[in-house]
């Protein structure tokens, strides 16, 4: 799922694609994966959030409210974690 977010953020960041479809399946595919990296353990943890919050911030440039959307969703999952 983080490897689906990355490429994905890539492709739009790389050819300019904006798409409010393609962008929503996004936030949802971020947030699943938020939802299943906080439950693993401390070391693999890290690793996953440290990748989103960088898909993150590559969707910064992106319109619709990606990384909005995003912020929030990290937010949400990793305070309660930490």
């Amino acid at each position: 799922m983080v490897f689906y977010c990355e490429r994905a953020a890539g492709f739009c960041a790389e050819v300019g694609f904006e798409d409010d479809t393609f962008f929503a399946a996004l936030v949802r595919m971020y947030e699943q994966a938020l939802k299943l990296s906080v439950g693993l353990s401390r070391d693999e943890r890290d690793g996953f959030l440290a990748r989103l919050d960088a898909v993150c911030r590559v969707c910064n440039s992106f319109g619709y409210g990606v990384s909005d959307d995003m912020r929030v969703l990290f937010a949400e999952y990793v305070s309660d974690e930490c």
